[in-house]
């Protein structure tokens, strides 16, 4: 891969894994000096094993997102080591699996939390080094759930809506100031986010509908996100032909988008 980003410096979130560990490879194989962070430490040195073919360097931070005093502390550190802080990949984020009505409402504000505060509180505390810096770039990982309603993800679909009303005002407000951001909305990327997402009592649900290897790779995503940085893109659409289609007819027909996803939730009851 050309060296697209060479000099870039890129913090990814939620890299121990799935769309984050792409982001990963991609970006270094593509130039970029990375900062990788996620909970678990030793998935987190694997990945950076990983990372080879590139010029610039890997450093890990393990900490809890939703840790106010762990984000503070990752956040000095990484602004500490780095002089310039050139794009925040907001990847980490939670999945669910169940109905509205049998989620029980810690479970809510727990995917609130970690979908929606956290990555708000982060971009928070790199934001004055991106305006000191004059430029910027927050890269907010999405999906088409942020879009439009889907079966099993009511809480799901409220944290990403609110992040494209955040994000999208936060472009507005800081337009003149050279931040960039861009709203990546994504579906079918082959990854172990129903295996980590949430049941309504709390529990992990444990199994993935894209395990099968239908959907996109990971790394396929994140060469598509490396030209939406190159290209300062405000929003990417980077899914499975299905999503999309569900994406055109929400606009188009709601009548028919709502018996589309009707047969949806039939379809997803039956993979329990």
């Amino acid at each position: 891969m050309p060296q697209e980003l060479q000099g870039k410096t890129i913090w990814i979130t939620g890299a121990s894994s799935g769309v984050g560990e792409g982001m990963a490879t991609v970006f270094h194989r593509a130039g970029a000096d990375i900062i990788i962070s996620g909970r678990r430490e030793a998935e987190l040195q694997r990945v950076k094993a990983t990372c080879t073919g590139g010029s610039g360097t890997v450093t890990v931070s393990a900490f809890d997102i939703v840790d106010p005093v762990q984000r503070e502390a990752a956040a000095q550190s990484v602004l500490e080591r780095f002089e310039r802080l050139d794009v925040l990949v907001n990847n980490a984020g939670i999945g669910q699996r169940s109905l509205a009505r049998d989620t029980s409402l810690d479970v809510d504000r727990r995917i609130m939390e970690v979908d929606f505060f956290a990555p708000i509180a982060l971009t928070k505390l790199v934001l004055p080094r991106m305006l000191e810096q004059q430029g910027g770039h927050l890269i907010v990982t999405s999906s088409v759930a942020g879009k439009h309603a889907v079966p099993f993800h009511a809480t799901y679909c409220a944290a990403k809506h609110a992040l494209h009303g955040w994000y999208d005002t936060l472009r507005i407000e800081h337009l003149k100031d050279e931040i960039a951001v861009t709203l990546l909305v994504i579906a079918g990327i082959r990854s172990n986010v129903f295996e980590h997402a949430l049941t309504g009592d709390g529990s992990e649900y444990g199994s993935s509908d894209f395990a099968g290897g239908s959907g996109m790779t990971a790394e396929s995503c994140a060469r598509r996100v490396v030209t939406a940085i190159v290209n300062r893109e405000p929003e990417v659409v980077i899914s499975i032909e299905e999503a999309k289609q569900a994406m055109l007819l929400k606009d188009k027909d709601p009548l028919a988008f709502t018996e589309r996803m009707t047969n949806l939730m039939t379809w997803m009851k039956g993979q329990d």
